[in-house]
């Protein structure tokens, strides 16, 4: 009780700071929120890891055919596995 609210209220500032805190977002959240465009999802934006520029808006080589797929009959296969002409 008394200790774990002496652990969040230490743990709290570097929470809200790395947003971590569900529904709370710290002013530097806050600013980027601004700049974020949220209406590529008809563009064929590929969202990256990282953001280092422009979007990338093509699968990279090594990923295409990789997409784990659940199949009508029951089970598993790589979209790379099916016989789709």
């Amino acid at each position: 009780g008394h200790g774990g609210l002496c652990v969040f209220a230490k743990a709290a500032p570097t929470l809200y700071e790395w947003d971590l805190l569900p529904g709370v977002g710290s002013p530097a959240w806050w600013a980027r929120y601004e700049t974020m465009n949220f209406h590529h999802y008809r563009e064929g934006i590929v969202y990256d890891f990282y953001e280092n520029g422009p979007p990338t808006t093509e699968i990279p080589h090594a990923s295409k055919g990789q997409m784990y797929l659940r199949q009508k009959g029951g089970g598993w296969k790589f979209q790379g596995d099916l016989n789709v002409e």
